[in-house]
């Protein structure tokens, strides 16, 4: 496959990598110091808790020349405006645009801008960031990757795409009710990514602290209330799954969000936080917990996106 990685973060790096390695023609597309570095070392290295290697991609600042078989959509949610535009040159009619990023409305601004039956949604369990320049680390987490159609049912592509991902060493899923997918994970980013980040602490504190472990319970809680209200099929059964999955992530596992917040940098809060309060607002379902974080962290990100405009 042509497979442009746009956004060569940990996830997009990851990923990306795996395709690379397994011979598919990777672009990945960064910015700044990263972008310089891989240019220099002539792709991305890859520091995974199973391995490292170095995935041979071009690195370029813009997506171009011949149309992608696969878009692997990673950038931060808060540029995914600006990032779907660029993206244009490389979707042809042909193209799957997979969105792998946090939240659950990324893919409708893909869909708008290149039509529903070119976007794929997905999502990623795992914990990877950029660990240095031309370096991601994949840290925590079960690398695991659930995607399918954004317009629901099944398909052959899905199909076909998922052997060939799968083939790369992807730990891959195909589903088809993907948005159920994305509100299943969203109740567990905003859970562990908010108290990691509120409390600045790994997830083996957050667990050993009572009322620290009820608030990640209420978050949970909370998203899959305001999930329901919006026609997500979401039962208590996700309430449960999540609390097992946390309890059985490293100590030391934190989230993107902590690591935003403690670096300085901007944080996908809106995307998180904001769109439940947002949402639970116009469904009239009350969101305390997730409204405490969202209030905690906003100066935080408004501050980080201010010198981000300097």
């Amino acid at each position: 496959m042509r497979v442009t990685v746009m956004g060569a973060g940990g996830l997009g790096g990851y990923f990306g990598g795996l395709l690379a390695v397994a011979g598919h023609a990777v672009t990945f597309v960064a910015r700044g110091a990263h972008l310089e570095a891989m240019r220099r070392q002539g792709g991305l290295t890859v520091q995974a808790a199973d391995g490292e290697w170095l995935a041979l991609g071009e690195a370029v600042a813009a997506p171009g020349g011949d149309p992608a078989d696969l878009v692997l959509f990673t950038v931060k949610s808060y540029d995914t405006e600006e990032a779907a535009g660029l993206i244009g040159p490389v979707v042809g009619s042909e193209t799957a645009v997979l969105s792998l990023q946090n939240g659950v409305d990324n893919e409708e601004i893909l869909a708008r801008a290149y039509g529903e039956d070119r976007v794929l949604g997905g999502v990623a369990y795992i914990l990877a960031a950029i660990q240095a320049r031309g370096v991601v680390r994949q840290t925590a987490g079960p690398r695991t990757v659930i995607f399918g159609e954004w317009r629901g049912g099944p398909s052959e592509r899905v199909r076909r795409l998922g052997g060939m991902l799968a083939e790369a060493g992807w730990r891959v899923t195909a589903t088809d009710d993907v948005v159920r997918e994305k509100w299943v994970k969203f109740a567990f980013i905003c859970a562990q990514a908010g108290m990691t980040a509120l409390a600045r602490l790994p997830i083996g504190e957050i667990r050993t602290c009572p009322p620290s472990w009820a608030m990640f319970r209420q978050i949970v809680e909370e998203v899959v209330a305001v999930g329901r209200a919006r026609g997500v099929s979401l039962g208590p059964e996700v309430v449960e799954a999540h609390l097992q999955m946390a309890q059985h992530l490293e100590p030391e596992a934190t989230s993107s969000l902590y690591s935003d917040l403690t670096g300085g940098r901007r944080l996908e809060l809106e995307a998180l936080h904001g769109t439940v309060v947002r949402y639970g607002l116009e469904a009239g379902v009350p969101t305390p917990a997730c409204s405490a974080v969202y209030a905690a962290l906003l100066p935080h990100e408004r501050r980080a996106r201010a010198y981000s405009h300097t």
